[in-house]
């Protein structure tokens, strides 16, 4: 059955969605305000109370929506010994808030739409990621000397983000449609190939790593990683011998690794951290400043705050660039904060392997694959960027829809194993597009 996906109903979650992408793009930022962000939130978790109340109390028989709480709880005590308890105050809540009601959705989404439309959340998000990445020009970077692209978003790394979480729905669409919708397989494929063209020359290597980890999970889904693994190798040792006989090739992948050309890392006497590792270095001292228990959530230790709070605190106006989340939790939470963040990651993990494990339908392991890649590829991303720390940030709006749709996902592959418990071959109902989705593991 197909969706209208126009339909208010089926809208409010996609905008919800875009509601922390939109602040980002320069034709929807004069609409998408921070304002409104926390506007369109706040419809979103009064849609899910009220509309999808069962999936609201489905989401808390799994652990992980409990130790996201957990986590938010900590957040919230720092407030009594924050140099800012305003500050903390408001930054904990608005984490608990965003992270609850985009775990929610997440799984709501799944829970209500049938298995062809898993990932179809994200279908805004990428319309506006690749209408985005059409118009704009190359600029150098005054610092690093590399020309990047930033498209309609006046930020490269920002442009890179949407265009790899789009290329997450477009390998969706496209393995959907292979078997045997031909034309359909080229436009997503085509499309793809453009986002992926853009991702590259926005030069955001955080960003390429999501597209690389949900490659990766696709691959797993269909159960042909270590079939592949030998092309893999097999091209990526064709790739160091290019390297290593070609100044050409070397000139390119030293200009896009290393952000940076040639003569300037030279000059400077610097590696593929260039960018980074003056920020790191500011960060990694205030991180062991934090002690025990951190100065407090959203806090810069020893930076005095002045000015009020309003729909958006920015790095501009309070603190610094923290260009790590890890060493930003460690500062603002302390090792306690940090300690409970490590479970949460671990628990993350496990679901990931636990779905993959559990699914028996091809289509429900690509779904799994695709969205555990995307955890785990933001995940990896925050090592660059200290969005968990920011949660009206774009990346952790998106972040926190992606687990609450993978429990969905692993929810509805466990009943069919529930249902047909020693089944070689499934019914009918689980065909989708022509395909065959016999039993098989990852």
């Amino acid at each position: 059955m197909k969706r209208a996906y126009l339909k208010p109903v089926e809208l409010i979650i996609p905008l919800g969605l875009l509601g922390f992408i939109g602040t980002g793009v320069t034709f929807l930022s004069s609409v998408f305000t921070s304002t409104m962000r926390w506007g369109i939130l706040a419809v979103l978790t009064i849609f899910l109370v009220i509309y999808r109340r069962r999936d609201v109390l489905g989401m808390l028989r799994y652990p992980l929506p409990w130790a996201v709480l957990l986590y938010a709880l900590w957040g919230v005590m720092t407030v009594a010994w924050s140099e800012v308890p305003q500050l903390s105050l408001a930054k904990s809540l608005a984490f608990t808030w965003v992270s609850t009601t985009m775990l929610i959705a997440g799984y709501s989404w799944v829970m209500n739409h049938e298995r062809a439309q898993t990932l179809d959340f994200m279908w805004l998000i990428s319309v506006v990621a690749l209408i985005a990445s059409l118009a704009g020009q190359r600029e150098e970077n005054a610092d690093t000397g590399a020309e990047v692209y930033a498209g309609l978003t006046g930020n490269p790394n920002f442009l890179g983000f949407i265009l790899a979480m789009a290329s997450g729905w477009l390998m969706w669409r496209a393995y959907l449609a292979r078997p045997q919708n031909h034309r359909g397989f080229v436009l997503y494929l085509g499309l793809l190939t453009l986002a992926l063209y853009y991702l590259y020359v926005s030069h955001s290597r955080a960003s390429l790593l999501i597209f690389i980890f949900m490659a990766i999970g696709l691959f797993m889904g269909l159960g042909k990683f270590r079939k592949r693994l030998p092309s893999v190798l097999l091209v990526s040792m064709l790739c160091v011998m290019g390297y290593s006989s070609s100044s050409v090739v070397q000139d390119i992948l030293t200009e896009y690794t290393f952000k940076s050309n040639l003569g300037v890392l030279e000059e400077a006497g610097s590696g593929i951290f260039y960018s980074r590792e003056q920020i790191w270095e500011e960060s990694y001292d205030l991180a062991m400043l934090g002690g025990l228990v951190g100065g407090g959530y959203g806090v810069t230790i020893g930076e005095e705050f002045q000015g009020e709070l309003g729909s958006s605190v920015s790095s501009g106006q309070y603190g610094r660039e923290q260009g790590n989340s890890q060493l930003a939790i460690l500062e603002q939470t302390g090792v306690i904060g940090f300690g409970l963040y490590l479970i949460l990651i671990v628990g993350i993990f496990w679901v990931c392997a636990y779905g993959l494990y559990v699914a028996r339908i091809e289509v429900d392991r690509v779904a799994i694959g695709l969205l555990g890649g995307a955890v785990l590829g933001l995940l990896a991303q925050s090592v660059f960027e200290a969005w968990w720390v920011a949660p009206g940030a774009a990346e952790s709006g998106t972040f926190w829809i992606l687990p609450g749709a993978l429990l969905g996902a692993i929810r509805r592959a466990r009943l069919v194993t529930l249902q047909h418990p020693s089944s070689t071959v499934l019914p009918a109902q689980y065909v989708i597009a022509g395909q065959s989705h016999a039993e098989g593991t990852a």
